[in-house]
């Protein structure tokens, strides 16, 4: 699809706007559902698909005088959750549709696994979508929280969602204050709010979620501007520079290529390309099959992180690169350092030598990920 035609395509759909937390009982509900009432006394036709009042009585006062749609009834054995029905937002087709919890997981035999790719639907057929979403459950932010916090992130949301959004707004108290709120029982059951107060809500922790909410809040104004300025120069003419990563067969280290080629898109405002170039020896059917799973693993998070994957083939792994560098006008590109010491290199020859003297105009960004093979 060519950029007009990317355009047309976004006007039909519906807008997504984003509140955005740190932690559970920042406000983030309460905001949306404000919000709903803003609206609806605007004029406009707002109801609410799923919200979740946690029990706290504020929220559910303020559900009370909107127009909720029944959620849909889905039995595991004994137990019977609700989800958001889908086909009862389509059906009811309101202007604006209120969808809490955005990273949540459906419950199984749901026809989508998880809520974010219900709410893509529902964007699909035009109508506009409110909801919320917590910092942690980022997936370019996932990983670091769970090595830094020790807390595991089992429901992750790609990238290219909140990227999608038309506005995310930061709902944000101070930390004291979120700890009060969880001692008076408005966000947890008392027992349950002290466990939480001396593990996962720790000042410490806190601080954390918090400093990278806000970071990823801000980098979103950033990236809507970027985008702005990219159509700008796609519209205008002028050539796009753009980001390549290259990974390899043996993929250890293609998880911090990847994040590392992200980010530098990112402070630029550039496409971002995933490259793996599969060589003649590296055919499926010969390829080690822990090595191809973990490839495949690694080229879907770079999907999830809004990179594109192109996959190519030749004997020549840095011509290859060289042409398409030239091809897709790449400024920047990342490649993992070699495992094998000077000598042995020297020896085999480096392709990473080869793309650096063929490729005119590119900054090469080596990163060092693993301990360097004795010789």
């Amino acid at each position: 699809m060519d950029d007009f035609s990317e355009l047309l395509a976004r006007k039909r759909q519906g807008s997504l706007k984003i509140y955005f937390g740190y932690a559970a009982g920042v406000g983030k509900t309460f905001a949306m559902l404000q919000e709903a009432h803003r609206l609806r006394q605007a004029g406009f036709d707002v109801v609410i698909g799923y919200v979740e009042p946690h029990g706290r009585p504020e929220t559910t006062a303020l559900i009370e005088s909107l127009e909720l749609l029944p959620p849909r009834l889905c039995k595991e054995g004994e137990a019977v959750w609700t989800e958001l029905d889908v086909q009862a937002v389509l059906a009811r087709r309101p202007q604006i549709v209120l969808v809490d919890e955005l990273a949540h997981t459906n419950a199984s035999g749901s026809a989508r696994e998880k809520r974010y790719q219900d709410v893509l639907e529902i964007l699909e057929a035009g109508i506009n979508v409110v909801t919320t979403l917590n910092v942690q459950h980022v997936e370019s932010v996932a990983e670091r929280i769970e090595t830094m916090l020790g807390v595991p992130v089992r429901e992750r949301l790609p990238n290219a969602v909140l990227n999608r959004a038309d506005q995310v707004v930061n709902v944000d108290v101070t930390m004291e204050e979120l700890r009060e709120r969880l001692r008076q029982g408005k966000i947890y059951p008392p027992e349950q709010a002290e466990r939480a107060l001396t593990a996962f809500f720790t000042y410490q922790n806190l601080s954390l979620l918090r400093e990278m909410c806000l970071r990823e809040a801000s980098g979103d104004q950033v990236r809507k501007i970027a985008e702005m300025d990219l159509l700008s120069r796609r519209d205008s003419g002028d050539v796009v520079e753009a980001v390549m990563v290259g990974v390899s067969s043996d993929p250890t280290d293609a998880e911090m290529l990847i994040r590392k080629g992200m980010r530098i898109a990112g402070q630029f405002g550039s496409p971002c390309f995933v490259v793996y170039v599969r060589r003649p020896s590296e055919n499926p059917t010969r390829i080690d099959a822990g090595l191809q799973r973990v490839l495949q693993n690694n080229l879907r998070l770079a999907v999830l992180l809004g990179a594109e994957v192109v996959q190519l083939e030749g004997r020549d792994i840095a011509e290859v690169l060289v042409n398409f560098a030239s091809e897709r006008n790449i400024r920047h590109a990342v490649f993992g350092k070699s495992r094998l010491s000077p000598l042995r290199e020297r020896l085999r020859g480096s392709f990473l030598l080869d793309f650096l003297h063929d490729a005119v105009g590119v900054d090469v960004h080596i990163v060092n990920t693993t301990p360097r093979e004795a010789p």
